[in-house]
């Protein structure tokens, strides 16, 4: 074999070898920059996730004493009610204690 073609030999393995290996390296980067991203993103979903909990158990919170404030309300006026109409029985029993009393007067 001629000197020419065993270094063209050569030089054509050497130059697969280095293109080989920068592919290598180029995919490796790839790879690493796409799991670094893919990372990021789910920390990025992870944090809305939990601000959005956070946000949701604040509603929560706000809706739970509002309803219980209302509750008391509620009672409140439903007491308020009761003792109104004992008011109005005792008040018809006297009016009729009244018209049976002027009855027996005249």
């Amino acid at each position: 074999m001629s000197p020419e073609i065993i270094t063209a030999i050569i030089t054509g393995v050497t130059t697969l070898i280095v293109s080989l290996g920068t592919w290598h390296v180029t995919m490796k980067q790839y790879r690493l920059k796409n799991m670094d991203m893919a990372a990021k993103a789910v920390e990025e979903v992870k944090d809305a996730f939990t601000a959005t909990v956070a946000e949701m158990q604040n509603h929560l919170s706000i809706i739970d004493y509002e309803v219980k404030t209302l509750s008391e309300r509620v009672d409140k006026h439903n007491n308020l009610i009761e003792r109104t109409y004992e008011l109005e029985k005792r008040t018809d029993l006297q009016d009729k204690d009244i018209a049976y009393i002027k009855e027996k007067l005249q």
